[in-house]
């Protein structure tokens, strides 16, 4: 392969490495899709759907959210209820899904999880975790022995005195900050969640014994593992920059440069100029056939995309491939919002083409397009024949949320395209 990219050959391969430049084969399961990602960053708001499920919807339409939810928990032995919690909490089967701090908080595949030791021994040595953790060993110890004695647990379910929110660290208690103090290093791990809340537990109650010893094990190379994880987070992106590398799973470019580099050294990644870049791209080595080949079949899918799908969170790298300029608006106020409080892009075709506003009225079973915005580049026919395919993915989206109509606000220069579309595509 040259070591020149061209934008569209780099946006091909962005693309087909992130499973959206067409709809996967029936059948594809929701693990199939993070095996893909590597990573589904987890996330609280509920506007429209959560984070976490939206990468799945958009790569293979509804599917049973089920599927992720019961992959994150254990199973265990059959037991009486008033059982210690040795017996209670004997796994029979560890969950597929665990709970990390890789991209925010984020489901990986519980096999990758010794993977991130690395991390785990980064949250040990910082300053400010030492100094609460020395200064607050006694509640520290509370709480290990209430999950040792009662299985997993939710924070409200700690009755103690500093379990109440306080001004400091995001307003979390003290108990909060041990919590996910512990929780960063490895000591406790979770159990899913119930109602979004995550559910903390020692490692003995959620894996099998060898696995909770391999990860409490200090017998690793950090490097290699962490080269390890960028490796992976380069082959998953299809190519990226320095930026784009740090941030799926938030470290800065100079930490990550040096690994880069080492990967380059080995042959795995391939440094490459892309055309409109003001910087140096990354391809990982295992795309060079397909580069050389020219292997890349025209993009068909269309559908709506999480705020933080890797196609677009690297805002950069969106402007530069797609000249989508795109940022989620939830935290400016609103007089300032130019689209709407949670507007989701929308990929048709291999383009971003603009973005809705988009809101489950749970309630009323309507899915409401509380504004609708194309992209100033599209021509009236562009605009007509996308909203056809944006409509239909709108009626997928709502059966997928329980929801029995669709009701499109006029606001915004897509919605009259979309209102008409929808008088041909019934839900």
């Amino acid at each position: 392969m040259a070591e020149h990219l061209s934008r569209k050959d780099a946006r091909s391969l962005n693309l087909h490495a992130l499973g959206l430049d067409s709809k996967p084969a029936r059948g594809t399961t929701p693990l199939a899709v993070l095996d893909q990602l590597t990573v589904l960053q987890l996330d609280s708001v509920n506007v429209f759907e959560r984070a976490h499920y939206m990468p799945v919807f958009s790569r293979i339409g509804a599917f049973d959210k089920n599927q992720l939810d019961s992959a994150a928990l254990p199973t265990y032995e059959n037991s009486t209820a008033d059982a210690p919690a040795t017996e209670k909490f004997c796994v029979a089967k560890q969950p597929e899904l665990s709970e990390f701090w890789v991209r925010q908080a984020s489901w990986i595949r519980t096999e990758d999880l010794p993977l991130w030791r690395f991390r785990m021994a980064k949250s040990y040595r910082a300053r400010r975790h030492r100094e609460f953790i020395t200064e607050n060993a006694k509640l520290v110890d509370w709480l290990k022995a209430e999950l040792a004695d009662r299985g997993p647990l939710t924070l409200k379910d700690f009755e103690h005195d500093m379990n109440k929110r306080t001004g400091n660290w995001w307003g979390w208690s003290p108990a909060k900050v041990a919590l996910e103090y512990l929780f960063a290093t490895g000591e406790i791990t979770n159990a899913g969640r119930h109602n979004f809340a995550r559910r903390y537990a020692l490692p003995e109650h959620v894996f099998k014994p060898e696995f909770a010893a391999l990860l409490a094990s200090t017998d690793y190379d950090a490097d290699e593992l962490e080269r390890g994880v960028i490796e992976r987070a380069i082959r998953a992106e299809g190519v990226t920059t320095l930026a784009g590398v740090g941030f799926s799973h938030s470290d800065y470019p100079s930490e990550v440069r040096p690994f880069v580099r080492q990967l380059i050294e080995a042959g795995r990644v391939i440094e490459v100029e892309v055309e409109g870049w003001s910087k140096p791209g990354f391809v990982h080595a295992d795309w060079l056939p397909k580069l050389n080949a020219g292997d890349f079949a025209p993009a068909t899918h269309t559908t709506i995309l999480s705020p933080f799908d890797p196609l677009v969170r690297v805002r950069e790298r969106a402007v530069e491939l797609f000249d989508f300029d795109y940022k989620i608006e939830i935290y400016v106020p609103e007089p300032k919002r130019v689209y709407g409080y949670y507007t989701l892009p929308v990929l048709h075709k291999g383009e971003l083409i603009g973005r809705l506003d988009l809101k489950s009225d749970r309630k009323a079973k309507v899915l409401l397009v509380q504004a609708s915005w194309h992209e100033p580049w599209m021509s009236q026919a562009k605009q007509k024949s996308a909203a056809r395919a944006v409509m239909k993915n709108l009626v997928e989206a709502a059966r997928w949320q329980g929801l029995s109509g669709i009701l499109v606000a006029p606001k915004g220069n897509f919605a009259d395209a979309l209102r008409s579309a929808q008088a041909d595509v019934k839900l």
